[in-house]
């Protein structure tokens, strides 16, 4: 089995969610540095138009969204588990820290470092929220109503600790600790200033220096050129199916697949596989050839690609 690449850029917050997993699991694999904000032109031939960071590939399969990424982990290189306190608690985790929690965090941060941050790259998120453009005086001004709301979330998040276990599920670190783990990051790495936040949490941090300890695995730099010819030279993994379903997908149909919460560039191509856990697309592009998309189906949407459709 090829060992994985990693489509990431450093300061990515959920990037850093993705390489811990990397380091436990001490595999060797490739990085391909990429922008933080569009245009992607060597990650859309890959994705299909996806914009979120990070994306992981293996030869000709690509998967989106940290949760898919985390599964094909595990399915491939089981041990050490990163599943340590169960995928339930993970996503109990997700839906607390990667949801509202995350976007006071992040709007947070952008507010308190907003005259270092590129224009371009306010800009960008906007767009990706689907707003018209960003107002920056708005954001600015904006900090401390979110740090408000910021400063009870981070005594839920220090209260886990309160029986002085080392990890959320006690002794091992498993998916719900990086899913915790990565907002707290994107705190601390964004300067002084902004990280004074965390200091009332001795915990918290004794926690973060934890995660922060197992480290990256063994990571060498990939030129996205290389990670494009990796494609083109395998061949996507058998398609798990398409399983009965009461929302009547069909193996072969053509559709389009959207995040639900934010970055909603469609994905489409022809449905290979659909489960409890996964939809599985397979695509054409002329950089590639045929590559497999892989997304979780909790948080992406996927409906007939009507375009498609009618070209057929």
């Amino acid at each position: 089995m090829s060992s994985p690449i990693l489509h990431h850029y450093g300061i990515s917050s959920y990037a850093e969610k993705v390489r811990p997993m990397l380091g436990l699991k001490r595999l060797a694999w490739s990085g391909v540095e990429i922008p933080s904000t569009l245009p992607k032109p060597d990650l859309v031939p890959l994705t299909g138009g996806y914009r979120k960071t990070p994306v992981m590939q293996i030869g000709a399969d690509i998967y989106c969204d940290t949760r898919r990424i985390a599964e094909e982990l595990e399915r491939c290189w089981p041990e050490p588990s990163i599943m340590a306190g169960g995928r339930g608690l993970a996503n109990v985790m997700s839906a607390f820290a990667e949801g509202p929690s995350f976007w006071t965090l992040a709007v947070y941060v952008m507010g308190a470092n907003a005259d270092v941050m590129p224009a371009s790259f306010h800009e960008d998120r906007a767009r990706m929220r689907g707003a018209a453009g960003a107002d920056i005086k708005r954001i600015k001004a904006s900090v401390p109503r979110h740090l408000e709301q910021l400063r009870p979330r981070l005594a839920w998040m220090a209260d886990l600790f309160r029986d002085g276990r080392p990890f959320v599920a006690g002794d091992r670190p498993g998916l719900a600790d990086f899913t915790l783990y990565h907002p707290l990051w994107f705190i601390r790495v964004n300067g002084p200033g902004v990280a004074r936040v965390l200091e009332p949490h001795p915990a918290l941090i004794a926690f973060m220096d934890r995660i922060a300890a197992i480290g990256h695995g063994e990571m060498r730099a990939m030129s996205a050129e290389a990670a494009l010819d990796a494609a083109r030279e395998a061949m996507p993994e058998p398609p798990a199916g398409v399983m009965a379903n009461a929302e009547g997908w069909r193996e072969g149909d053509l559709v389009e697949v959207t995040p639900t919460d934010y970055g909603r560039e469609p994905v489409a191509g022809m449905l290979r596989g659909y489960g409890p856990e996964g939809i599985t697309l397979v695509r054409e592009d002329d950089r590639v050839g045929e590559v497999a998309v892989h997304f979780p189906r909790v948080g992406f949407a996927i409906r007939h690609a009507r375009a498609l459709c009618d070209a057929a």
